[in-house]
């Protein structure tokens, strides 16, 4: 047992055995919609706490340790990084995790009567043998009295998408209480070392006073396989109420930069009136383009219909990285808009466009290449917009950006607004 854990779990037991149940004892579990949304940043990482490495365990001292970091890698919910968790393949990186310890133990009942679940990426690079074991969800505690980890076992899951085994280079969600098959590294009950049982068969058996968890760990363990690799990312760790989220500092954002490309006010052909002034549609500043005689906003005049720009969308230095985006544009109008009254094009090629809600129209635009936004990076959409013959506007275009989370085209809740 890691001796940071081991002089806790030990006031624990003394404590257990020396008073009533109530050591044991916490507050009722929150329920999913209640659940306590947890920021975990590179900060929180480290020998301080709250999250500790292995490294940052004296009793770890002199044991390999791999990759462990808030990483920018976008996960699939909030799409605003994850735990980056990765041994290397060679002897001095065997085994990587973070921990963080409770201030009062949990009892197994508690923990199955709310969501326990966690989401989990295993990169393709990885070695074939370890994809379907990718990184586990573990507890450490007591169960009668005896310390022991209890760690799910996602090679013997089906995901929330299901999707079984050796699944590599997608976000999956894992629903790990009740049913779900965990390990325990020691012999405790009635259960034997290396043994795996559901969850709820822990609950039922370690229910008493000295029994409960300590706390929560996101672990790659030993592969058996000293030229082995395994490359994972966590996230949303959900276990007691709250929701462990880990995020980098910096957060995306997007813009829509559209002007009318036909004259539709004062001023000379070709041109566009500014505060009185002709001026070059290409020439116009994103703080006023579309606005003047054609109606405001990114849109389209009672007398004209015709719009050209881009959709950007970028990660700061220290943003997020999103993996295989695309665009997704929604188009409406006052009155509702039917297919046939607008074209559209991206990147100068033609744009399908289906019906969405209240009348607006939507689509998908991806890039002719799978193309990634890594923090520092600008991702462009160039877009142009047609009303059809006797169509007016005004025309208002907004935009999400989409990335691969669970599924390919995700949004991620990064929008662009006029």
């Amino acid at each position: 047992m890691p001796r940071l854990a081991a002089r806790f779990a030990a006031s624990l037991t003394a404590a257990a055995v020396a008073a009533a149940p109530a050591v044991l004892a916490c507050a009722a579990p929150a329920r999913a919609a209640d659940a306590v949304h947890q920021p975990v940043t590179a900060a929180d990482l480290g020998p301080q706490g709250p999250w500790l490495r292995l490294q940052d365990d004296p009793g770890n001292a002199g044991r390999p340790f791999g990759t462990q970091e808030v990483s920018p890698f976008a996960d699939p919910v909030r799409f605003n990084g994850s735990l980056h968790l990765a041994v290397t393949g060679a002897a001095e990186a065997q085994q990587s995790q973070a921990a963080h310890y409770f201030t009062a133990p949990v009892a197994f009942g508690d923990i199955a009567a709310a969501p326990l679940s966690y989401d989990l990426y295993v990169r393709g690079s990885s070695t074939p043998s370890a994809i379907a074991g990718g990184a586990n969800l573990q507890l450490p505690g007591f169960c009668g009295g005896a310390f022991t980890t209890l760690s799910f076992q996602p090679q013997l899951a089906t995901d929330t998408q299901g999707r079984t085994g050796a699944v590599a280079d997608i976000w999956r969600h894992f629903d790990a209480g009740g049913a779900a098959l965990w390990r325990t590294s020691r012999a405790v009950g009635s259960f034997a070392a290396g043994s795996d049982h559901p969850f709820g068969d822990y609950v039922a058996a370690c229910g008493g006073a000295d029994s409960g968890a300590i706390g929560v760990i996101a672990n790659v363990g030993r592969l058996g396989d000293a030229s082995a690799n395994l490359d994972t990312y966590v996230d949303n760790l959900t276990v007691d109420g709250t929701v462990y989220d880990f995020l980098v500092d910096g957060a995306a954002t997007g813009s829509i930069h559209l002007a009318p490309t036909a004259p539709g006010g004062p001023g000379h052909p070709g041109t566009y009136d500014v505060g009185g002034t002709p001026a070059r549609v290409g020439a116009l500043p994103a703080s006023v383009r579309g606005g003047g005689g054609h109606g405001g906003g990114d849109g389209c005049g009672d007398d004209t219909c015709s719009l050209a720009g881009e959709v950007v969308f970028t990660s700061p230095a220290d943003g997020p990285y999103f993996t295989e985006v695309g665009t997704r544009l929604v188009l409406s109008r006052p009155g509702g808009l039917h297919p046939d009254d607008v074209t559209v094009t991206a990147g100068g090629e033609p744009v399908t466009l289906t019906e969405g809600p209240d009348g607006t129209l939507v689509a998908v635009v991806t890039p002719a290449a799978a193309t990634d936004l890594a923090p520092g990076g600008t991702y462009r959409t160039s877009l142009t917009v047609t009303c059809a013959d006797g169509s007016t506007g005004p025309v208002t275009v907004t935009a999400e950006l989409l990335a691969r989370g669970y599924e390919p085209l995700q949004p991620t809740g990064v929008l662009a607004r006029p």
